[in-house]
């Protein structure tokens, strides 16, 4: 229903630094560039998903459905083709779903 930052933007390759946990398999290298796709973007959407639950324990699954629909953002992403505008006003495309994932608006 939304998306986050995995392997790309706007045609753009950008990718989610994070700290390699083993050290043994890379000694020369703690930190990777290299983490993208859903094993990237996955953990971001369920901790910005988690931060809703924690601001709001009383939230059930469809609560939380509806705030990521609401709380996501076109916008940077209004560039790539195939967005249409729904029956409730949204744009919305079946490649980014609502738009980027925005955790900042999930708990406010």
């Amino acid at each position: 229903i939304a998306t986050t930052y995995s392997s790309g933007i706007l045609g753009r390759d950008r990718t989610v630094v994070t700290v390699d946990m083993d050290p043994q398999l890379r000694p020369d290298k703690l930190c990777t560039t290299d983490h993208t796709g859903t094993s990237a973007s996955a953990p971001l959407a369920a901790g910005m998903c988690a931060l809703a639950l924690e601001a709001n324990p009383n939230l059930t699954w469809r609560d939380l459905q509806h705030i990521v629909v609401m709380a996501a953002n076109p916008r940077p992403l209004l560039r790539e083709s195939g967005w249409v505008t729904n029956g409730a006003k949204r744009r919305v495309s079946h490649k980014f779903g609502y738009g980027l994932m925005d955790g900042e608006a999930m708990v406010t």
